[in-house]
């Protein structure tokens, strides 16, 4: 039998562990943005296995590296891997540029300071959409890709891509059939397989791996006049796509008013979306996502909201850009820094790419995100 006495000082020993599996305490807040690119598009950041940040811009055929945490960067260089999108193969520590339109990959073995160009197989999916020769799987302005941490699939490698049927391009009157989906491959990249298809109407996904093995995609979409994000869930390792919804806490711009068959602005934006490392915290879910705060409206104002919950709530958001800004990208290191890629300027949307880089704290505006991670376990 436990006493009272007994059963108290488990509950406390409960309590001591799961404070000490989160390893980092509390920091300062911390805000910092500088400025990477100019007058070129399409924004992508990743972290290496050894915390090398690798900066993209222009489709991927410009890289800025930096190894002491953003602090300062390398010369731009130019890649040929126009329409890529990174991958960092956490089992062998290498970043790989994927180009599944052209057939290739560009790898490198030493934190992006070289890349040597490797030919891979794509393979369609039930459709027999994703091969280059018929409607190509397009990964060009989605997120970066991850690897699997988790469950029977751990080790994959998994991205977030779209297809355009019947075509392969982004003719208005094909966009009921397009649809994001993903490309997977368990040999280190010489294999991709197109997966099922997302909901129609959808293009540039983003996807986060939790700690449970789900897989959450949240996807841009050309027509819906709700401005809602819509979100779907694979429970076999980034193949099928189920549990289709809308969010009820994320929405989109809808401007600029560009779909001709439609009567309202519905066309969306490019978003970001990344899983905190567990080494900050503690092994459970946390989720940023960044796109424009401005629902249906123009795009301005430059946003993070972060999920402690699975991605089912988002109550915590702040302004990172009130100005013009469009695409973003996110990333965040084992040390707790964030990074926010992201399109902006003064009177342009493209005049530049700037570099944000914050904290937990910053974003939470001191609010203790432990507690609310502490809500998450009490509330499962």
């Amino acid at each position: 039998m436990i006493t009272n006495t007994r059963w108290g000082m488990i509950c406390i020993a409960g309590l001591l562990l799961y404070a000490s599996s989160i390893c980092t305490h509390a920091q300062e807040p911390s805000f910092e943005m500088d400025v990477l690119f100019t007058k070129v598009r399409i924004p992508t950041i990743t972290v290496t296995t050894k915390g090398t940040l690798l900066a993209f811009a222009d489709k991927s055929r410009l890289l800025r590296r930096s190894s002491d945490g953003g602090k300062t960067w390398t010369e731009t260089e130019k890649l040929d891997a126009g329409g890529g999108k990174v991958v960092v193969d956490e089992n062998s520590g290498h970043a790989m540029v994927v180009c599944p339109a052209r057939s290739f990959l560009l790898r490198s073995k030493d934190e992006g300071k070289s890349w040597e160009k490797e030919e891979i197989v794509v393979k369609p999916n039930a459709a027999r959409h994703g091969t280059p020769d018929n409607v190509p799987v397009d990964l060009t302005c989605s997120e970066s890709g991850i690897t699997l941490k988790f469950g029977k699939h751990k080790g994959r490698l998994l991205m977030p891509a779209r297809c355009q049927p019947p075509k392969g391009n982004n003719a208005q009157e094909y966009w009921p059939y397009n649809y994001n989906t993903s490309i997977f491959s368990d040999d280190s990249g010489k294999t991709w397989q197109t997966g099922y298809p997302v909901q129609s109407g959808t293009g540039e996904g983003t996807l986060a791996e939790l700690s449970d093995g789900r897989i959450y995609y949240n996807s841009r979409c050309h027509m819906a006049v709700d401005h809602r994000r819509l979100i779907a869930w694979s429970h076999d390792g980034g193949n099928m796509w189920v549990d289709w919804e809308s969010s009820t806490s994320l929405f989109e711009v809808g401007q600029p008013y560009y779909y001709k068959y439609g009567s309202k602005p519905s066309y969306g934006c490019n978003a970001g979306l990344v899983r905190i490392p567990d080494e900050v915290t503690g092994g459970k879910d946390v989720l940023l996502f960044s796109t424009l705060d401005n629902p249906g409206g123009n795009r301005v104002k430059m946003t993070v909201w972060a999920s402690f919950d699975h991605g089912k709530t988002w109550p915590v958001k702040r302004l990172v850009y009130k100005g013009p800004s469009a695409y973003s990208s996110l990333a965040a290191d084992k040390n707790g820094t964030i990074f926010l890629l992201f399109e902006n300027g003064e009177k342009d949307l493209y005049e530049r790419i700037s570099l944000a880089r914050f904290n937990l704290e910053w974003l939470t505006q001191r609010q203790d995100w432990r507690e609310l991670l502490k809500n998450q376990q009490a509330n499962k």
